[in-house]
């Protein structure tokens, strides 16, 4: 548990959702995944990464929270802005270690991406969303704050 949230860390080879017999998630799943998560959050704005990932801006920061969608979690991580890339994200955040990673309850990088968390799930199964949407919610609000104090040096 980190901050009473619990957090889900895994690497692809601890993911205990199998990779056969999943089909892929279409431009129209991620599409209504999204709609619906955005239908949640009506206060915020979400910029588009791709299909599979949406953008939220960290407040007093030049950082954003990557959240994303695949066949076989959802899950989030921190980026810069277009064009920056992941190594550029961690090395802009190294200033800021090994208190954030500590606050965050994750490594700096994971799988090549900075403080890297997911949630195993198949959101191939659209029964699957409602709990996978409310963990990404109350995941991206701790990553928010913590993110917002830490290296914004914001109270939310």
């Amino acid at each position: 548990m980190t901050g009473g949230i619990a957090v889900a860390h895994t690497s692809h080879m601890d993911d205990p959702i199998e990779p056969s017999g999943l089909r892929r998630l279409s431009v129209r799943d991620c599409d209504a995944f999204w709609q619906r998560y955005v239908s949640l959050r009506p206060e915020l704005v979400l910029q588009r990464g791709n299909h599979w990932s949406r953008w939220r801006p960290v407040a007093g920061t030049p950082v954003f929270i990557a959240l994303y969608l695949t066949n076989r979690s959802v899950g989030m991580f921190i980026r810069g802005e277009r064009g920056l890339s992941l190594k550029g994200a961690a090395r802009l955040l190294s200033l800021h270690e090994p208190k954030l990673s500590a606050a965050l309850g994750v490594p700096v990088v994971s799988d090549g991406c900075p403080y890297l968390s997911r949630h195993p799930v198949a959101p191939v199964d659209r029964d699957t969303w409602p709990a996978a949407q409310e963990w990404l919610i109350e995941r991206e609000g701790f990553y928010h704050e913590t993110l917002a104090r830490i290296v914004g040096g914001v109270d939310l």
